[in-house]
Order: structure tokens, then C-alpha cells, then sequence
């Protein structure tokens, strides 16, 4: 059986610019990532990226000749990749405890409110 699922919203312009719209959007879409999943929008991207530019400085030492040069534009996208995956793991590792900390300490003074 198949059911028709239908939404109905208001249709009405925003009073503010769209470009200033389009920004708080993207703004609070960056907050709720911050302090909702860093974990996975930051330390998870930043492993893949490291372990990929890890994997190509394998890649490239392995086929590499003997006494050849290394090509300098490959030098500097692995050492790339392999630097933004790392400060992105560990972005995500330092957001998460902070993140942790704030909760923690606001549940510690809404308790102490109560009392």
C-alpha cells in the first residue's frame, strides 16, 4: 500500500538579506557540528586524510628509482594531506573534550541552581 506523505509550510519572505541568511545558516550548521559531532566531522576526515597521505609517501618511496628525484609537486601534496589530517584529528580529538567539559560544568551549575 502505498501512502502519500504531504507537508504544508508558510511560504513568506525572510525580512533579512540572503546573503546574510545564507551565512547565519552555514554559521549554525558549523556550531552544531562543533559541539554536537566533532568526533566525526573532524577526527574521522582527518585519519582518512592522514592515512592516505601516509599511504602515497609509501607509494612513492617504494616505486621511487634508486638515486631518481622525487617529483617536488608530489612532496608537497603528501606532506599536505598528511599535515591537514593530522591538525583536523586533532581538532576534533580537542573539540570533543571541550565540548565534554562545557556540558559537564553546565550540568554542574544548573545543579547547584536548584539547590
Amino acid at each position: 500500500m502505498i501512502q502519500n506523505v504531504t507537508q504544508m509550510c508558510e511560504a513568506t519572505r525572510s525580512e533579512a538579506n540572503p546573503l546574510r541568511h545564507g551565512i547565519s545558516i552555514l554559521l549554525s550548521t558549523f556550531k552544531d557540528i562543533e559541539f554536537n559531532k566533532p568526533l566525526y566531522c573532524f577526527t574521522l576526515p582527518g585519519l582518512i586524510l592522514m592515512a592516505g597521505g601516509l599511504y602515497m609517501a609509501l607509494n612513492l618511496v617504494q616505486t621511487s628509482d634508486p638515486g631518481g628525484s622525487v617529483g617536488f609537486e608530489s612532496a608537497v601534496g603528501i606532506f599536505l594531506l598528511t599535515l591537514v589530517g593530522i591538525f583536523m584529528s586533532f581538532t576534533g580529538i580537542l573539540l570533543h573534550s571541550i565540548t565534554g567539559l562545557i556540558k559537564y560544568k553546565k550540568i554542574n551549575i544548573e545543579s547547584l541552581q536548584i539547590r
